[in-house]
């Protein structure tokens, strides 16, 4: 099957180079998920974004 892409027809797909590629870019991109979903937590929790929180520890 041929690519649609003539760059393509030229370029290796296969091997390890693609793979690494991946790997990079899905430890990047993990960490940048990670820090987004640590700092919307933190900010749950300090800074009270949702006052069902702030209703449950005025009861306490």
């Amino acid at each position: 099957m041929d690519p649609l892409d003539p760059a393509l027809q030229s370029t290796a797909v296969t091997g390890v180079k693609p793979i690494l590629t991946l790997a990079i870019f899905a430890g990047v991109g993990s960490f940048f998920l990670g820090a987004l979903v640590t700092a919307i937590r933190k900010g749950m929790k300090e800074e009270g974004w949702f006052k069902f929180n702030q209703e449950r520890e005025d009861k306490d």
